[in-house]
């Protein structure tokens, strides 16, 4: 276990060493074991220790997850908005986030939203100011190019299900949506995390829905340290084939700020048939599981009979939110027990 984790930011998972990723992994087992048996030994984790959530968009999972973690180690939460502080009169995310330093003991922020969905990666240069001004541990909560806490989650979930990461199937496959606002990293985040974790990853898209290239670049060395496959399909039902976990999900692609939203709406009206419904889930094998973030388009991206069938862990997936952020928290600000 890396017990050095101490001021340590998470901005991707991508700067974590496989271990410390497994030791956040690890801790958040043993947090949610405590969380079902009412066992309350880390409650005082984080006694006095603040959490600064700065959310630049609404959030039902992202927020609650983490308010309710940091209360229930002991900490306490501050929920802020961008028009609740003096961003729009001038000050910088860099200077923000040198006086939250002051106050607080860790900085998480979601930057998502409005002309930054369009303008790949500002939001990720947001993202770097604050870490950048930052004297204290910062949290990626979502930009547009990373949603490290979900991938950690996401990690948690396949383990807990499968029994292990490493040699596991795992296929991330756009899915169809009529809205052109979802960002893309969700699956920039699961292509590094599961490739760095040891499992054998499929990326499935049609074309001009594609990740940046960087990213995939960055995958593809991970699946080459590990020795896995990373595999890049343009047919969903051939990408299911063999799969342990699905993940067919929706996602605009980072070239929608050159080729604009109209443009970006008629690529993707030609692809209504990437859905996940019962017919694409026999591809997979018996015992592949359903995954997706939430909030999924029902009848789009997935149909009822997958996404509340026997196959899914989508609501295990939303409660696993919590226990990997709190073990985030507890290994990265400095509190008690770790």
């Amino acid at each position: 276990m890396q017990t050095d984790l101490r001021g340590k930011d998470m901005i991707t998972t991508q700067e974590w060493s496989k271990d410390e990723l497994t030791t956040v992994l690890d801790v958040a087992d043993q947090l949610k074991a405590e969380f079902a048996q009412g066992d309350w030994s880390h409650y005082d984790a984080l006694t006095g220790h603040s959490l600064f959530e700065l959310f630049y968009n609404t959030s039902t999972r992202t927020r609650n997850s983490f308010e309710a973690g940091i209360n229930q180690l002991g900490g306490y939460p501050h929920i802020m908005s961008p028009d609740q502080l003096q961003l729009e009169h001038g000050e910088s995310a860099k200077e923000t986030a040198k006086i939250l330093s002051q106050y607080g003991h860790a900085l998480a922020v979601r930057v998502l939203g409005g002309a930054v969905d369009f303008e790949y990666p500002r939001g990720t240069e947001i993202m770097r100011s604050y870490q950048e001004g930052a004297d204290i541990p910062v949290y990626n909560m979502q930009c547009d190019t990373y949603h490290p806490c979900q991938t950690l989650a996401d990690l948690q979930t396949v383990r807990e299900h499968k029994g292990a990461i490493e040699d596991q199937n795992f296929v991330i496959s756009y899915a169809y949506a009529p809205e052109v606002r979802r960002p893309v990293s969700v699956p920039h985040s699961s292509v590094l995390g599961f490739t760095k974790m040891g499992a054998n990853v499929t990326l499935a898209h049609p074309k001009d829905i594609d990740l940046d290239p960087e990213i995939v670049d960055q995958a593809e060395d991970n699946a080459e340290t590990a020795n896995v496959d990373f595999t890049i399909e343009n047919d969903m039902e051939r990408a299911f084939r063999d799969a342990d976990v699905v993940y067919p999900k929706h996602w605009v692609s980072y070239k929608v700020g050159e080729r604009g939203t109209d443009a970006e709406k008629e690529i993707h009206d030609q692809h209504t048939d990437w859905i996940c419904d019962e017919a694409m889930m026999r591809n997979a094998n018996p015992d592949a599981n359903y995954m997706h973030c939430l909030p999924a388009k029902r009848g789009f991206e997935a149909t009822d009979a997958v996404m509340d069938g026997p196959q899914s862990v989508i609501y295990d997936q939303a409660g696993n939110r919590m226990h990997a952020q709190k073990a985030l928290m507890a290994l990265t600000m400095g509190g008690r027990g770790w």
